[in-house]
């Protein structure tokens, strides 16, 4: 099998990067016809995406694209449309409809959940808002095979966007192990519980502060913070203003070093948002977790009960201050529990979530269609 891996994706996004490695490491000859665009601006704000330069950026990346498509790119057997790529699939479609290939789509995403119902950029009713559902929707009736990282996420593209008819394969997110793995670290007299990325409704940042308040007296645990991002400033005042210091802020760690900042925490933090996409997602940083041989703790939802075994590979509870601080202050006096919880996880990462059985997941996918 031959792909072209096609659009404005970013490249080195965990999805785009697995999805890549994976079919490499499947016998899969890939060949990415790509334009750099999204990867340009690490922070998408409230206004990212309507400026007449951003715009023009498209245009040019499209024809960028459309060069290297015709005259760069050799024969191949399935057209996929990396994340982000809503504003890619109708270039790819034109492709694939003359070159009679067939059209996969990896958005990951809604753009309308995101922009809209998640972060609360935009009214509902908005131009914007229907231009965001038009694209998600436009995106997938135009695709051969849509690729989502959990049935909830499917779920909610059947229902809230009206995409019944639509072919959806699940495909969870994982983590790339080329990055991520084991890393022995030096033994510390406190608990260590870490938090990365960014700073967003999505994450539920603020439920995580609130319970490092309420442990704010146990000396023996200490939190680290690590992002940036919509709500960065907000919670850096409240932590200032209540003296948390248990709390420490770090803006930002390279995607590569990751792995070894992992490796100091005791503790890996998920997720605990309330919008329903908070539900429906497990995020990189939960799978990044079990990849690095760390016990993660995250919001139980559909999503993870879907994949995971709670207290078995992963531990969950429900999203709520207290909920989260008295289930941090168990795990911690519970040593035993939380490496048997942390091996086994790991296991479960190496047999179904690794790069390689990602992606002898996914050319099975693009053999189905």
């Amino acid at each position: 099998m031959r792909v072209c891996y096609f659009g404005t994706y970013e490249k080195a996004y965990p999805r785009n990067a697995i999805f890549v490695e994976g079919l490499k490491q499947n016998g899969v000859t890939v060949f990415e016809c790509h334009a750099p665009l999204w990867e340009k601006t690490q922070s998408k704000g409230k206004d990212f995406g309507f400026s007449l330069s951003f715009l023009f950026s498209v245009i040019i990346a499209q024809a960028k694209l459309l060069f290297q498509y015709l005259f760069l790119t050799p024969k191949h057997d399935v057209i996929i449309v990396g994340y982000i790529g809503q504003l890619d699939i109708y270039l790819a479609k034109i492709l694939a409809y003359i070159c009679r290939k067939k059209l996969v789509f990896n958005p990951l995403i809604s753009l309308y959940d995101t922009v809209i119902a998640d972060r609360g950029y935009f009214e509902t009713t908005s131009l914007k808002s229907r231009l965001f559902r038009f694209l998600d929707m436009s995106a997938c009736k135009l695709s051969d095979l849509v690729l989502l990282d959990t049935a909830a996420h499917i779920q909610y593209f059947q229902n809230q966007l009206e995409l019944k008819e639509v072919n959806f394969k699940r495909i969870p997110v994982g983590a790339d192990d080329r990055i991520f793995f084991p890393i022995s670290s030096e033994s510390h007299d406190k608990f260590h519980v870490m938090f990365i990325g960014k700073f967003i409704p999505l994450h539920g940042i603020e439920k995580l502060v609130e319970a490092a308040y309420i442990l704010k007296t146990e000396d023996e645990i200490k939190f680290t913070f690590i992002g940036t991002g919509q709500l960065r400033d907000s919670i850096e005042t409240n932590i200032r203003k209540r003296n948390m210091e248990n709390v420490q802020m770090v803006d930002w760690v390279p995607y590569y070093k990751l792995s070894e900042k992992m490796s100091e925490a005791d503790l890996i933090l998920g997720i605990f948002g309330d919008s329903d996409k908070a539900k429906r997602v497990i995020p990189n940083k939960v799978y990044q977790g079990l990849a690095v041989n760390r016990p993660v703790l995250t919001a139980e939802t559909d999503a993870i009960n879907e994949l995971l075994i709670s207290d078995e590979h992963i531990f969950s509870c429900e999203a709520t201050p207290t909920t989260i601080a008295d289930k941090i202050v168990s795990i911690y006096k519970n040593t035993s529990h939380r490496k048997k919880v942390a091996t086994k996880g790991y296991q479960f990462f190496l047999d179904h979530l690794s790069v390689e059985k990602l992606g002898a997941e996914l050319k099975e996918c693009l053999y189905s269609i």
